[in-house]
């Protein structure tokens, strides 16, 4: 019997032949693999829909964090907390605020860990409660302006202060929003030149920019800084984006700006507390409710060295002439001093906390039919 002689044409034949095979059977077993994953894909979207609709009839469904996680009440210690701390902080597109809050407030307020007032644990962060029909509009002052500036005892008329940083509690330059808002004001409808549209253009972006920075939450402010980069200076679309700019800006300066104002000490840094008190301080908060009336008067007076008998009203402060808070040389624009300066707001909040009755205007009062 002769053994098979194997020859290079029956090697490669047969190599020929088992890859035509192996070729069959992946053109066949494509298909088939191709069925059962679309099979078992179907069944396991099957599975889903009837877990989701088993738990939507059975299991009581929990309430999202966005909600639940909405505080009732604008409580003190809501500004001493971080802004990540607030699940419902990315809810909306601007941070939503407490129901029961009385005013609307279009972005979170940034919490201060450098007022000695309220870090010492002496005041909360929204210090004024004594009158209800006033503590609102107070309180609204804590967010932008250091407690000693209506509180503590000085010389200066005006009063001598400075910006300080909410990050550092050092001292800063004005805001960069102040100067946006300025320039957005500055600017002529009717300029035509080229260059000069450029150069606003790119001033506004960098000061758009900053302010965004300076206020990381607020998510329509970057939203309208992308906007005016990619507008082209000068057209329709251009102007008609700089008269929503001057709409919206003013919404933000509700003590938004990464920044707040004190008195400035000698040497040039923010009085952020009274001075050398540190150990009166420890004292009070260790034995204040234990003492006498006379030694805790005694001891709150060596607590607050500076403290002003009566503070401020909105009117020495709230005025165009001899105002007591330098506006203009703390960087705000003509436009918003205007605003600060109008009275019919603060004159009414006056009225109302020296115990005047307020009246609806006779023009809003219902008329009698005979």
């Amino acid at each position: 019997m002769t053994k098979p002689k194997f020859t290079i044409h029956s090697l490669v034949d047969l190599v020929w032949r088992g890859l035509r095979g192996t070729a069959r059977m992946i053109r066949v077993a494509i298909p088939r693999l191709y069925g059962l994953a679309l099979l078992l894909f179907i069944c396991w979207l099957t599975f889903l829909s009837i877990r989701y609709l088993v738990r939507s009839l059975l299991v009581p469904s929990q309430t999202p964090e966005q909600i639940v996680g909405i505080p009732r009440r604008m409580e003190p210690e809501l500004l001493t907390t971080e802004r990540a701390d607030w699940k419902a902080i990315t809810a909306a597109e601007t941070p939503r605020m407490p129901p029961a809050h009385y005013h609307r407030v279009d972005s979170w307020i940034d919490p201060d860990r450098f007022n000695d007032c309220s870090r010492s644990g002496c005041h909360g962060p929204l210090p004024h409660a004594k009158n209800k029909a006033v503590r609102a509009f107070l309180n609204m002052h804590a967010t932008s302006i250091h407690c000693g500036v209506c509180h503590m005892e000085t010389d200066d008329h005006p009063l001598r202060m400075t910006w300080y940083d909410l990050d550092t509690g050092s001292a800063q330059q004005p805001p960069a929003i102040l100067t946006l808002y300025e320039r957005l004001h500055d600017i002529k409808p009717d300029e035509k030149d080229a260059d000069v549209l450029k150069q606003q253009h790119r001033e506004l972006v960098a000061l758009m920019q900053r302010t965004a920075k300076d206020m990381p939450e607020a998510k329509a402010l970057r939203q309208l800084v992308e906007h005016f980069e990619a507008v082209r200076p000068g057209s329709r679309t251009y102007d008609r984006l700089l008269e929503e700019t001057r709409a919206i800006i003013p919404r933000y300066f509700r003590g938004e700006y990464g920044a707040k104002l004190a008195l400035k000490a000698e040497d040039g840094a923010p009085m952020l507390g009274h001075p050398d008190t540190t150990e009166a301080v420890a004292k009070f908060l260790a034995e204040g409710d234990q003492l006498a009336l006379d030694d805790r008067e005694q001891l709150l007076a060596k607590v607050h060295l500076l403290r002003r008998a009566q503070a401020y009203t909105c009117t020495e402060c709230h005025r165009a002439d001899a105002s007591l808070v330098p506006l203009a040389q703390l960087g705000y624009p003509p436009a918003r001093i205007e605003a600060l300066s109008d009275p019919i707001v603060f004159e009414m909040i006056e009225n109302i906390d020296a115990g005047r009755s307020f009246e609806m205007p006779q023009f809003l009062a219902p008329t009698s039919d005979d």
